[in-house]
């Protein structure tokens, strides 16, 4: 039989009223007797997915529906929604929304906007008079109910901020932490007493701008927002689990943190998560805080049947939230995907991101895309030309709202019986990128096993080629020493050789340059970087740490910056975690700090040689690696410990094959160029 999830988003598909929803069972999925071939497809892949996932320990407990042509093709609950107490996740169960809360409280504004009781035009101070804050200069400029909704307002977030600066340092919430007695009122008088980032309508930067239109939709709706809501969305859809407060506490999900070797649990009064040069502070008891003021960026709680009804309703054609004309203005760009808003080939509309460009986003998804999730780990789309909703929640932040396991499950759900979606066509080449020689091995190991031994270390090059484009990992030591024949001393008792330009061996393989379209780093030494500036084209994949680290004054050792000037902030990718590079599992950048802080290390599924991780300088040798040897200028040997585990602990999962990169004996009985392990 259909779960509740079925029940209810079918319901809106017929345009009738549901029956009262029968318990969800415990780890379901849809039955699959009567389904079709393309239907028992996506099944099958989101299933590896989902179980992939878990598995690994990437996220802890999910609940995804898929809706196509208006049926509902998939729900399954699988994993943990409390870990510690063993409570499996349910289709009813309850997620803290965080950003998902954003598509109904718009909603909401724009069903007051046909009703003629707000404008998109209005100054802001119409509805809120105090609401006053300023530019750098002091000017005092006008946002408008449309800047808010467009997230074009000036305004920020406080963990885009370095702690103790800007916004935290004025106490501002980002909607997710809990601060006694924190008023809505007193948030926006402190919001306003920072200066805007940039004049309203200059350009696109995500922000607080829909707590401030949450206050707009209070004061337009004549009541507290929550009753706002409640009147224009969640009660005609007949969603009743969202809400800006939870009714049945013991189906909320409990909410952890991407961790190693497991997600953390998050305590509940306070949890500050790394992101980016700030922290996202979430305190998971607001959710049980019925006085928390109701953040509109934030607040709300609900359930992935709930927020797959609202989806459905939208594309529909609006009814009974909003007109047809309304939801037409939804994938209509009000910023371009210079926005990068989900990434390259992203623009924003009015109610989330609009996808822009396909191909440049790597993704199956149609042109016209609503896409956006939620902090605490969720994950959405509605792709209105192939008629599909995606809702994927999980209790995990923030693989999944942003990490590998949100383009895995986009890619299943597109999934057909005349495709296969296992392992796409992909070749990995390795190429000759120089060697160096050094009279002293010994800082390779701090526990003296090379001390004085000299020796040579490979420096290569890898081009993995994808149906999708093409992606340099690493960029050798620079083909400008190949004009060096008796090689280039780098410093006192280091030489570098190239006997062999990467562009050649490209030219060799019918490349320019420029056909490369993604150059990724597993970290910013010298002997990694040498030939960056010669893919200008490029999107590079660099770990924010990692970037930062580099850029610092004095340059730390190892780094030559001038490698790296040049490049446009636009094509610089600065990543948080582990990133999934053509969004189908098959190449995937791993995080694994410590030889410098955003180290990161290649995992590549081949069709037929299997799973192979390209080393970095996690280890230098394959004795360091059988033997938990480390090189005494890491930057950090905690960090180096751990992230030796979790590769370990990959290798092991997934059965790959690990090849170390300096290992010139290891780079020998590679496939000799220009073959190929396929």
């Amino acid at each position: 039989m259909h779960s509740a999830i079925a029940a209810l988003v079918t319901a809106v598909s017929l345009g009738v009223s549901p029956a009262a929803p029968a318990q969800s069972p415990s780890n379901t999925q849809s039955p699959q007797a009567a389904a079709s071939p393309d239907v028992r497809a996506v099944t099958a892949k989101l299933d590896s997915v989902i179980d992939k996932a878990i598995q690994e320990q990437r996220i802890v407990g999910t609940v995804v529906v898929v809706v196509k042509d208006g049926q509902v093709v998939y729900h399954r609950a699988a994993g943990y929604a409390d870990r510690e107490a063993r409570t499996p996740m349910r289709e009813d169960t309850v997620f803290r929304l965080a950003s998902m809360t954003k598509p109904l409280v718009s909603a909401s504004a724009l069903a007051l906007v046909e009703q003629g009781k707000l404008s998109l035009e209005d100054p802001v101070t119409k509805w809120l008079p105090t609401f006053r804050p300023k530019l750098a200069d002091g000017r005092e400029p006008v946002i408008t109910v449309r800047h808010l909704m467009t997230h074009t307002s000036g305004l920020m977030y406080g963990f885009q901020h370095a702690p103790g600066q800007g916004y935290p340092k004025a106490g501002i919430s980002d909607g997710l932490d809990l601060q006694p007695g924190l008023t809505l009122e007193e948030n926006l008088r402190r919001l306003a007493s920072v200066p805007l980032a940039f004049e309203p309508g200059a350009r696109w930067h995500y922000s607080l701008s829909t707590d401030v239109l949450g206050a707009v939709v209070a004061r337009a709706g004549g009541a507290p927002l929550p009753q706002v809501v409640e009147k224009w969305v969640t009660q005609p859809l007949k969603m009743k689990d969202t809400a800006f407060s939870v009714s049945d506490a013991t189906r909320l999900a409990v909410a952890y943190t991407d961790g190693r070797p497991i997600p953390v649990r998050m305590t509940g009064k306070g949890h500050g998560v790394p992101f980016g040069e700030g922290v996202v502070q979430f305190a998971p008891d607001r959710a049980l805080t019925p006085n928390a003021y109701p953040s509109g960026g934030a607040g709300m709680v609900g359930s992935a049947g709930d927020f797959a009804r609202f989806l459905e309703a939208l594309r529909l054609g609006g009814a009974p939230v909003l007109k047809q004309s309304t939801i037409d203005q939804f994938g209509v760009l009000q910023r371009g995907p210079e926005a990068q808003t989900q990434g390259p080939g992203w623009g924003w509309g009015m109610l989330s991101a609009v996808l822009v460009d396909p191909a440049q986003a790597h993704s199956p998804q149609s042109a016209g895309t609503w896409q956006w999730g939620g902090a605490y780990g969720h994950n959405w789309f509605v792709d209105v030309k192939k008629k599909l909703t995606v809702v994927a929640m999980t209790n995990t932040a923030f693989e999944g709202m942003n990490g590998p396991f949100t383009r895995e499950v986009r890619d299943a759900a597109y999934a057909t019986a005349t495709t296969d979606a296992s392992v796409p066509a992909v070749k990995l080449h390795p190429l000759d990128c120089g060697y160096a020689e050094f009279k002293d091995l010994g800082p390779f190991s701090d526990t003296g096993e090379y001390d004085g031994q000299p020796g040579t270390l490979s420096a290569p090059c890898f081009l993995i080629r994808h149906p999708r484009g093409n992606l340099l990992w690493d960029a050798g030591l620079g083909d400008h020493l190949a004009q060096e024949p008796e090689g280039h001393e780098q410093r006192p008792g280091v030489r570098f050789v190239v006997k062999k330009t990467l562009a050649s061996q490209l030219e060799q393989l019918g490349l320019k340059a420029s056909d490369v379209q993604f150059v990724a780093f597993s970290h910013l030494h010298a002997d990694h970087i040498g030939n960056a500036r010669n893919f200008q084209s490029a999107t590079w994949l660099v770990h924010r740490d990692e970037w930062n680290w580099s850029q610092q004054k004095p340059t730390p050792s190892g780094v030559d910056a001038s490698l790296l000037a040049g490049h446009t902030k636009q094509k610089t990718v600065l990543l948080n975690s582990d990133h999934d590079v053509f969004g189908d599992g098959s190449v995937r950048i791993l995080k694994t700090p410590g030889h410098t802080p955003g180290h990161q290390v290649l995992l590549v599924r081949l069709p037929k040689t299997g799973n192979v991780m390209l080393s970095g300088d996690l280890f230098h040798s394959r004795e360091n690696f059988e033997q938990g040897r480390m090189p005494s200028f890491n930057f950090n040997r905690a960090d180096t410990l751990a992230s030796i585990d979790r590769v370990n602990r990959v290798l092991r999962n997934t059965s790959a094959r690990i090849i170390i990169q300096h290992d010139a004996r290891e780079m020998a009985k590679l496939p000799a160029f220009p073959q190929a392990l396929e």
